[in-house]
């Protein structure tokens, strides 16, 4: 509610961020771009790594599956040759058993062949033992006594050796073109799958599968006993939808995996090569993770370099410019020292500016100040003392005479017959007189302790510390004549000149006297000088006596 209130606040906030956040805060500013940049580098990397993964995928399936298609292309090869002399070869059992075992020795990954004549049923000779089978039922069997084309079967397990294989067969025709003799070459899967591998990658898993969906061979992991693939499995049903792909699926083992697959030509099965994610991508994943971290160790050595800099560079001459801005503010000193960064002259440039004009304001304001103590303390028309200054320093100079047990003595002056002088020459003469009387009083006290106020109207007092009624009526004898010097004419009395009278005091101050007695006896003594005729002085001898001189 207070930073609605306050819209200021925000920015308020930001304003007090010391300058180690705001180096910080530059720091990540400069090392975003830096770190996106190369996040994206490795995230685009990482994927061209599992791209070219599946592209080595697809050409390991394209090898496997070529080398497959060898086998395969070897083995009809010998029976297309067998075929057409089958009824010759079985005119000499022995040599017909000798060569069929020559054929399983010399021609790659054949587990068996046989030969055999047609009687209304398939029967074998000798060499079907080798496979160990009874072919008469089987379908491929059927195909090759119908087609002049050799047949393959599906895959089927040996019973001496419970190997997974395939047959291929190929029919002896007569003139007719009915069969009358087979031959038949078995072929060991699982050596078709062992003699690929090494044409795929680190940790690739391979299998060979038939149209079924059934595993008829695989490695790293051979089994003897085949696995079947659900039907709605994607991988599945990927592969009997196309002739060859890429996807990433379960696997026949239920592991999800990086696939690529291929049908071999002329058959259902399909040669399938598969990697791990975790394989695929490990050594750019190991890759990213080290840049992570160079990152990161990096920006925290850039940020604790950039704060100590910052101090050393930055804070520290900003608080030792602040430190003489206040050693300035409380008078320690007139001036700034060297700026330690030069974009901080203009700053010190500025305050020595402002300090200059504080100078002379604070100057100002003191001859203000003392002017108006002036006024306070002195009288307006003639500028003595006035009443309150001169009581303020007579208590002081009473205390101080206590201590001492020095005298302190009071001369007060009368101005004679001034309302008769104020009368006739006028109020502006009258004032003006005064003044000459003030001027005349302030040159006597000039240079000595003594002081001289306007005590009211025309009545003025001198306060002379040191001083007993011998000195004070000496000095109040001089003051008198030098107001009659004056000249100041006044008509109207029998001098016709203006002059004063003076009653005169002394006593030596005690703690436990009043300086009000002192000052009633010199009231009185100027009472007594009025009284008998004006212009003399009149010292008091005690606080009921005064004395004519």
């Amino acid at each position: 509610m207070a930073d609605q209130l306050h819209p200021k606040a925000q920015s308020g906030r930001w304003r007090r961020v010391s300058i180690r956040r705001r180096v910080i805060s530059l720091i990540l500013l400069l090392a975003l771009p830096i770190a996106l940049e190369r996040g994206v580098a490795l995230l685009n990397a990482r994927n061209q790594q599992i791209a070219d993964t599946i592209d080595r995928l697809r050409q390991t399936v394209q090898i496997v599956a070529l080398a497959q298609s060898e086998n395969i292309s070897a083995a009809t090869a010998v029976v297309q040759t067998l075929g057409p002399q089958a009824t010759s070869l079985m005119a000499d059992p022995a040599a017909c058993e000798a060569l069929l075992r020559q054929i399983s020795g010399e021609v790659l990954g054949v587990q068996g062949a046989w030969i055999g004549t047609i009687e209304g049923r398939v029967r074998c000779t000798n060499a079907r033992a080798l496979l160990n089978v009874d072919l008469s039922d089987r379908d491929y069997v059927q195909k090759a006594l119908k087609s002049p084309q050799p047949a393959v079967s599906d895959f089927f397990v040996t019973r001496n050796t419970a190997r997974s294989g395939i047959a291929i067969a190929s029919a002896e025709r007569d003139a007719k073109g009915d069969p009358v003799a087979l031959a038949a070459v078995g072929l060991d899967l699982q050596w078709m799958s062992r003699s690929s591998v090494h044409a795929g990658l680190s940790g690739v898993h391979i299998w060979v599968v038939d149209g079924a969906g059934a595993v008829l061979a695989r490695h790293p992991v051979p089994t003897t006993i085949p696995e079947t693939m659900p039907s709605a499995a994607p991988l599945l049903q990927a592969m009997m939808a196309h002739d060859d792909g890429t996807l990433q699926a379960p696997g026949p083992d239920g592991v999800t995996r990086y696939f690529a697959y291929v049908r071999l030509p002329g058959t259902a099965i399909r040669v399938l090569a598969g990697i791990d994610p975790a394989d695929a991508t490990r050594a750019i994943d190991q890759r990213i993770l080290a840049t992570l971290g160079l990152l990161f160790s990096a920006l925290t050595a850039l940020t604790l370099i950039a704060i100590y800099a910052a101090d050393r560079l930055i804070v520290a001459p900003i608080d030792q410019m602040a430190r003489d801005i206040l050693a300035a503010g409380r008078d320690e000193t007139r001036g700034l020292g060297e700026a330690e960064v030069r974009e901080f002259e203009p700053v010190m440039r500025a305050f020595e500016a402002m300090n200059r004009r504080l100078d002379e304001r604070t100057a100002g304001l003191r001859n203000i100040n003392r002017r108006l103590t002036a006024l306070a303390s002195t009288d307006g028309l003639t500028g003595l003392a006035n009443r309150r200054t001169f009581d303020v320093q007579f208590s002081d100079e009473w205390v101080h005479g206590a201590d001492a047990g020095r005298p302190l003595a009071l001369v007060m002056a009368d101005v004679d017959n001034f309302k008769l002088y104020n009368d006739t020459m006028g109020h502006l003469q009258g004032d003006e007189a005064l003044r000459s009387v003030a001027r005349m009083l302030a040159a006597a006290v000039a240079g000595t302790p003594n002081l001289a106020a306007r005590y009211g109207g025309e009545e003025f007092i001198v306060l002379l510390p040191g001083c007993d009624v011998a000195a004070a009526v000496e000095f109040a004898e001089d003051v008198r004549r030098l107001v009659a010097a004056l000249g100041i004419d006044h008509p109207k009395t029998a001098m016709r000149r203006l002059t004063a009278s003076f009653g005169v005091a002394a006593a030596v101050p005690s703690l436990h006297g009043s300086p009000d007695a002192l000052l009633a006896s010199a009231d009185g003594a100027l009472y007594e000088a009025k009284r008998l005729g004006r212009n003399r002085v009149v010292a008091a001898r005690g606080p009921a006596e005064a004395v004519r001189v």
